[in-house]
């Protein structure tokens, strides 16, 4: 009985570990995860089986499509690469290939960038939903002269350019996350320094 017990206790403080250790492993490595979201600025390997003509890499464009031999445009960002593999095969199916093999990877993934008065300052990927002060955060915090209540960001789309204004002291000083914005693909974030 006593070994049966010990056997138990030494699988279930194993499988504990696991757990423990399986967050760090949970930001998708490029081409691994079909549950990660496609974002715009995203770099894809299309794989059709057998069809060495269909296979390419595409860029997700800013429009958030893509654009593929025979179907044309395919709306990628938001979607899973499960999902997109499926839009993919069923529109190929549907007039040109009798039940086409569909294979996304991930190259590399779109970025945000992060400059001004952070520790860490550069480009960080995106690996889904990302806020300003997450952001912030992985590029190190801010520096001793950074003026928080000014974070800018700002957002190249189809209409040009955005800009938003953020008071993260919101956040670190009242928990108020409404002004902490999600983030899109090559958004950059910028931090100024504090005038005294």
């Amino acid at each position: 009985m006593k070994k049966l017990f010990g056997f138990l206790l030494f699988v279930v403080i194993s499988q504990g570990l696991n757990l423990a250790f399986a967050d760090e492993d949970a930001k998708p490595s490029p081409g691994t995860s079909q549950n990660y979201r496609i974002g715009v600025g995203d770099l894809l390997a299309v794989e059709v089986y057998d069809e060495p003509e269909l296979t390419r890499e595409v860029r997700v464009l800013t429009d958030g499509n893509i654009s593929f031999p025979l179907i044309g445009l395919v709306r990628a960002a938001g979607l899973t690469v499960s999902g997109l593999e499926k839009v993919v095969r069923d529109r190929l199916a549907a007039d040109y290939l009798v039940n086409p093999q569909v294979t996304v990877f991930v190259k590399e993934f779109s970025s945000v960038f992060v400059f001004g008065e952070v520790k860490s300052p550069g480009s960080f990927p995106l690996y889904g939903k990302m806020t300003v002060f997450e952001a912030i955060t992985l590029a190190g915090g801010f520096t001793e002269v950074a003026n928080p209540s000014k974070v800018k960001v700002i957002r190249q789309g189809l209409e040009g350019e955005r800009h938003f204004e953020i008071d993260i002291t919101k956040i670190t000083k009242k928990g108020d996350t409404s002004e902490d914005i999600e983030l899109e693909a090559n958004d950059r974030v910028i931090v100024p320094r504090s005038f005294f």
